[in-house]
């Protein structure tokens, strides 16, 4: 097995953990997993324009549209316009949107404690500094690498 193959098996394991801690939030408040997904993104970058939560979450304009018209009715996304131009609409979370959104991130962060746990302290620190230097590393050839994907 290469290096990449054993790496992509580990991180497959991880990636279906946080996506377990994800649709348990959901599931706690009765939301599908591109509505976890929306106000997930909006909680990290808000406010965000409708363009953007589709960027950033991987959908299309019109799911998109229609998942945040979902998230408006039972209110835990709201609408703002600019009063500099009112065809400018930003979404942002509402009380009830940041609460489903801390919950996702304590979820995330219980997953988290469980790999650190599996590990003493030196061990800790040295994986917290690779992955510092893989998501620097990432960033800087974030362009390039989903061209080619």
């Amino acid at each position: 097995m290469s290096k990449a193959d054993e790496l992509t098996k580990y991180i497959a394991v991880l990636a279906d953990l946080f996506e377990v801690a994800q649709e348990s939030s959901g599931e706690a408040v009765n939301l599908n997993k591109q509505e976890c997904r929306v106000i997930n993104v909006v909680g990290q970058f808000q406010p965000l324009m409708m363009r953007e939560i589709a960027e950033r979450a991987k959908l299309s304009i019109t799911n998109t549209t229609g998942i945040v018209d979902k998230l408006v009715n039972r209110a835990c996304l709201r609408r703002d316009r600019s009063d500099e131009d009112r065809r400018i609409v930003r979404i942002c979370l509402t009380p009830e949107g940041e609460e489903i959104y801390a919950m996702e991130i304590e979820n995330y962060r219980k997953v988290s404690r469980a790999i650190l746990n599996g590990l003493d302290e030196p061990e800790q620190q040295e994986m917290l500094r690779m992955m510092r230097k893989v998501a620097v590393h990432l960033n800087q050839q974030k362009a390039e690498l989903l061209k080619n994907l």
